[in-house]
């Protein structure tokens, strides 16, 4: 979850490398801030609670400037994601007034707490790619009552980046013709990021809804998958697989 200096960060990140206009008025891409904090297993239990909390207060006290949804993984990693629409969103204390409506000592509290649960967390970006990701019905967005997730991250060089793109962008072609049934996501890793990656998303309502619906896009697709499969392994240095759930209960939208 977010710390006292987690406003003062990322502006400071932005300062550096900001947003080009184009990409703030390009209507094919959505940026989020991802906050990543990787939870001790002994502090599980502990950081869900401090999480309610703050959830808790952000609603009594109906924090219009927060806004973030929140995804656990099986690692025990907590992503908590706000969508940006432009630099002027950076510029709002998401906080301050939470801080003034608890009291400056509640609040420091409560967020000591969270320091507890990890010895690190990072903040960066990440851009959904509209023109990349796949859904039948043509809407790119979380499927309601599919909290399941499974987030495939593609870790390419810079040099590779583009081929790993043009992979990507030939999938989804495959996709359309076969009219595939499976929707998936595809994010590009931006600013602050941990190397340079897309990611593959997909919802289900469970892991095994996830194997069927697998399975059965693996048979549609057929044999025209394997070379582009092949061609996207060639790009790449690393995979890493997440299974997660959507946390609506960890996560808060102002009314």
């Amino acid at each position: 979850m977010t710390t006292r200096n987690f406003t003062l960060l990322l502006l400071v990140l932005f300062v550096l490398h900001p947003f080009s206009q184009q990409a703030q008025d390009d209507s094919d891409s959505q940026a989020y801030w991802v906050h990543e904090d990787p939870v001790y297993p002994s502090k599980v239990s502990d950081y869900e609670e401090y999480s309610s909390t703050l959830v808790e207060n952000c609603k009594k006290y109906d924090i219009k400037e927060a806004n973030w949804f929140t995804i656990s993984t099986n690692d025990l990693k907590y992503f908590s994601i706000s969508p940006i629409e432009n630099m002027a969103d950076l510029d709002k204390s998401r906080f301050s007034l939470l801080r003034d409506k608890m009291g400056e000592t509640e609040f420091n509290e409560l967020f000591d707490k969270f320091d507890n649960c990890y010895d690190a967390h990072t903040d960066y970006i990440i851009h959904l790619d509209k023109d990349l990701s796949y859904s039948p019905n043509g809407i790119i967005s979380p499927e309601d009552g599919l909290e399941y997730r499974r987030m495939q991250f593609y870790y390419s060089t810079p040099q590779n980046f583009q081929k790993v793109l043009d992979v990507a962008e030939r999938f989804k072609a495959l996709y359309v013709e076969k009219k595939s049934s499976e929707s998936y996501r595809l994010y590009r890793s931006g600013f602050g990021a941990a190397g340079q990656f897309i990611i593959v998303a997909i919802s289900a309502k469970s892991s095994e809804d996830y194997e069927r619906i697998f399975k059965v896009n693996q048979d549609l697709l057929g044999e025209q998958r394997d070379p582009l499969f092949d061609e996207l392994l060639q790009n790449i240095i690393r995979v890493e697989t997440l299974d997660g759930y959507m946390r609506s209960d960890l996560s808060f939208k102002p009314n």
